[in-house]
């Protein structure tokens, strides 16, 4: 194997190609060279010694400074070769010239930067304080490090976020009290070649390369005074795109499941039930089962070999983890019978697996794709299943006695969960969430996030995806970053909620799907320049995912206002808001003040109720108070109002619905017509569901606390 391992004196080549400043150097791997070194006796210079896998210099005794005389050089080049020759492989000895560098007054001022190579989306960019206490730094310093995806971040963006951290304030001595070291165009231009020496790393294969320190020299000019780096390990085949056709995945006519039996609770019966009452044709529905002709009223072949001449879309196999790879083996062996294999099981490539299956599994694949032989399509392993509103498909093993799914072919809305319990709990959750497709992509093996959003993608009329992942394989996050942006130049919305973003977090997901989590900061920054909604806790995640499926078209957010029942709820409410964005409420003017005081008094509220926002109209009012008082919020000029509805008041009519349906036809009406947001808060327990179902059918988030429909709204005015 091939040592990836890139020495000091290689790394100063790759960025002199790209016109970054190093100190003036030569190599010596022979004692006798020692005088063709270009220095004269004198020259301070720095002694490195150079061996393989050697990343700390000093701590090793491989360093040294001196002026330069070529005796005394050959004669630490000996000595520096037979003690760090002790314990790595022994390359030579840099002479380097001694650089003259500014230094801040007040403040550190040496450089780190790494640039760590993806071939999915380039380099990842880091940039912050350097020198020998750069840990020391990252651990005490909130600040203390910047991330840029180059394929997310220009040159001058990059160089924008530096100007405002304190590292830039320092070098262009923002600082008080404190000058400049260099200047804007200098440090602009610097960023710049680290871009171009991201496209040297993608030409040269380079995975790594890291500067520390680097400082800024007499001239003005970032100078690297240190380089490590390693070569790119060999690129595995790219899997994507997944070799299916849409509709054997979106539009299946054949379905086959095998692990069914008449057993209570059998996993594999469950799928075949419900799968039974989906639009399939009375052919479209196979059963893998040996010994019978028929089960359940569904045809029956003896194994896998029986579908090389009778193939189907989709196999879905409902078995222990070892049958679920013999069975994938044989279907390999065959050449075919199943485009696309969904594997219910775990105990594959997870905490569970003990027998090596993971590995076996994609050892298979990995093979058959190199080879370009036909391989199908996998999805999991721990896939819990999909459902496929256009065909009233559900290939979940829950029951519909626990889980009435609600098929809605019209839905601009699609869920994609790495955990199936994840998007079955939010179906169970939200009865009014209605979804055109939703998927359980498991441990994504095979089929990866960015195979399920590219599907998505295709079908235009999904204005929003909701996303629940734990780890994205490989390169897929910048993959799935490149798709988020081709989502949201259409004017659709993806909304993610990454699990997995501790180290407890990380243990956890790795436990149940072999998450990879990766480093959730560069992640995050990736998808969020990316335009990606990403939410931080299930909770907002749950209110971002109802107002958004409430207003799919929604493009800018205007300011809140609140009006509601409840003294308490104007309090949270603004306490949601938090003090960061006091200016996110809409604020009314005196004209506006007046405006609403008539509305007051002619419901006859007025001394009652102080004209405001939030608006606290007390438990004595009824649906036209608050019409009127919600239509004048919005021809005010808010863009959102929040309606709390605590139904308790006699005022409200909670039981004969009548009043309520009229009242929920005219708030949408006022919604249409003025091109706003309102959101539903009815705050109350068990007796009031069909009263919240009102205004769900009207197709408004509703939500059972202020606090939960503000935290939304926060959530997406912070993502535009």
């Amino acid at each position: 194997m091939t040592n990836t391992f890139i020495p000091e004196h290689e790394v100063y080549g790759f960025l002199s190609a790209v016109g970054i400043k190093t100190p003036r150097y030569y190599f010596v791997d022979d004692e006798a060279r020692v005088a063709d070194a270009p220095f004269v006796s004198g020259d301070p210079v720095v002694l490195k010694g150079i061996a393989r896998d050697l990343w700390h210099k000093s701590e090793a005794g491989a360093l040294a400074f001196c002026d330069f005389d070529a005796a005394a050089v050959a004669t630490m080049h000996g000595r520096m070769r037979e003690q760090v020759g002790q314990s790595h492989e022994w390359l030579g000895t840099l002479v380097a010239e001694r650089v003259e560098f500014k230094r801040a007054g007040n403040a550190p001022s040496e450089i780190f930067v790494s640039l760590q190579r993806d071939r999915c989306c380039g380099a990842i960019v880091s940039f912050g304080f350097g020198g020998l206490l750069t840990e020391d730094w990252a651990r005490e310093l909130k600040q203390s490090l910047l991330v840029w995806p180059v394929s997310a971040y220009t040159p001058q963006e990059a160089f924008e976020e530096l100007s405002g951290h304190w590292l830039g304030k320092i070098l262009l001595g923002k600082l008080r009290q404190e000058k400049p070291l260099l200047t804007s165009e200098s440090l602009l231009g610097f960023l710049e070649k680290l871009w171009k020496l991201d496209e040297l790393m993608a030409r040269e294969q380079l995975g790594l390369l890291e500067m520390n320190p680097l400082v800024v020299d007499s001239a003005g000019d970032i100078v690297a005074l240190d380089g490590v780096g390693l070569r790119a390990a060999e690129a595995s085949p790219e899997p994507c795109p997944v070799p299916f056709q849409d509709d054997s995945f979106l539009k299946p006519r054949r379905i086959a499941v095998a692990g069914v039996s008449a057993k209570a609770g059998n996993v594999g019966g469950m799928i075949l039930e419900n799968l039974r009452h989906s639009s399939l044709t009375e052919e479209g529905l196979l059963v893998i089962k040996p010994g019978i002709e028929n089960f359940a009223g569904v045809r029956c072949v003896p194994d896998v070999a029986a579908l090389a001449d009778d193939p189907v879309d989709i196999l879905i196999l409902a078995l222990p983890a070892n049958t679920c790879v013999s069975m994938i083996e044989q279907l390999c062996t065959q050449g075919g019978g199943a485009e696309v294999i969904y594997i219910v099981a775990g105990g594959i490539g997870d905490g569970a697996d003990k027998d090596g299956f993971g590995e076996r599994l994609s050892g298979l694949i990995d093979t058959r794709r190199r080879a370009g032989q036909w391989c199908p399509a996998i999805v999991g392993p721990n896939g819990l299943g999909m459902l496929l509103s256009p065909l009233k498909l559900n290939s979940l093993f829950i029951p519909q006695s626990k889980l009435n799914v609600q098929f809605a072919p019209d839905s601009d809305v699609a869920l994609v969960s790495q955990s199936g319990a994840f998007l079955i709990t939010r179906l169970s959750r939200h009865s009014n969430l209605n979804l055109k497709y939703g998927f359980s992509i498991g441990n994504q093996l095979d089929m990866k996030l960015s195979d399920f959003m590219a599907l998505v993608e295709r079908d235009k009329s999904v204005r929003v995806l909701g996303i629940y992942v734990e780890g994205f394989v490989g390169g897929d996050a910048c993959a799935v970053a490149k798709l988020v942006e081709q989502f949201r130049a259409e004017g659709r919305h993806v909304i993610i909620y990454k699990g997995g973003r501790s180290r407890l977090g990380e243990a956890a997901a790795a436990s149940h799907t072999g998450a990879m989590t990766g480093d959730y900061h560069v992640q995050k920054r990736l998808l969020h320049k990316a335009g990606a909604i990403l939410t931080e806790s299930f909770n907002q995640f749950n209110a971002v995912l109802k107002w958004m499926a409430a207003y799919p078209d929604l493009r800018t957010l205007g300011k809140l206002a609140i009006v509601t029942n409840a003294g308490y709820e104007t309090v949270g409410s603004v306490d949601t808001l938090g003090d960061n964005d006091p200016g996110r409420l809409y604020k009314l003017s005196d004209e506006n003040r007046a405006a609403l005081g008539e509305v007051l008094q002619r419901h006859g509220m007025q001394g009652l109720v102080a004209s405001a926002n939030p608006l606290d109209l007390t438990p004595m009012a009824d649906e036209e108070v608050y019409l009127d008082c919600v239509k004048a919020m919005l021809e005010f000029g808010a863009g959102v109002v929040m309606l709390g509805l605590v139904p308790l008041s006699e005022q409200l009519d909670t039981q004969q619905l009548t009043q309520a349906e009229a009242f929920a036809t005219r708030l949408k009406a006022l919604a249409k017509s003025h091109d706003r947001l309102i959101g539903i808060v009815v705050d109350a327990g068990v007796p009031y569901q069909k009263y919240k179902a009102v205004f769900e059918r009207q197709g408004f988030p509703v939500f059972d606390g202020m606090d939960m429909g503000v935290l939304g709204i926060n959530v997406l005015k912070n993502s535009r």
